[in-house]
């Protein structure tokens, strides 16, 4: 029975690729929500900038416009933190699939090792049962041949 002596270490390197895959989708999970709130503060902005617009075609009093203003500005602030939380949070997105490419190729430096070490071992057993079977044709050989010779021997005394 075949037995890698580094299967342990293996299974850790699976262990350890798997918990990154996880740390990768978590990330993902928050940078899609940080791109979510981008988004629905940049749609927000985009509806006051109109709001905006059309107080600036009507007749409309000048603290209700600087109130606008005020307002727009605080969410293009917001749009702008928002823009930079999506950023990290792709940038963390983007090291833990490295930290995860690593892992996987460590993993399968170990997999073909492994591999190489299996077709090792049955080339080496198939060379083992070769030389039992040979082993054992040649006992039945040498038996034949013996009775044969015996078989002759008798003949000739009975003749």
């Amino acid at each position: 029975m075949f037995k890698f002596r580094l299967q342990r270490l293996l299974e850790l390197r699976q262990e350890a690729e798997q918990a990154k895959a996880r740390v990768v989708a978590s990330a993902r999970q928050v940078a899609e929500a940080a791109q979510r709130e981008h988004d629905a503060l940049a749609a927000l902005r985009d509806a006051a900038q109109g709001e905006v617009r059309s107080a600036h075609q009507q007749v409309t009093r000048v603290g209700h416009l600087q109130q606008l203003g005020v307002a727009l500005t605080a969410l293009d602030e917001r749009v702008m933190m928002a823009d930079e939380s999506v950023q990290a949070a792709e940038q963390v997105v983007q090291e833990a699939q490295d930290a995860l490419t690593i892992a996987a190729r460590d993993r399968r430096v170990l997999d073909r090792l492994k591999e190489h070490h299996v077709a090792r071992w049955q080339a080496e057993e198939a060379a083992r049962d070769r030389v039992q079977m040979d082993e054992i044709a040649l006992g039945r050989f040498g038996r034949s041949a013996d009775a044969a010779q015996d078989s002759l021997r008798n003949d000739g005394r009975t003749s």
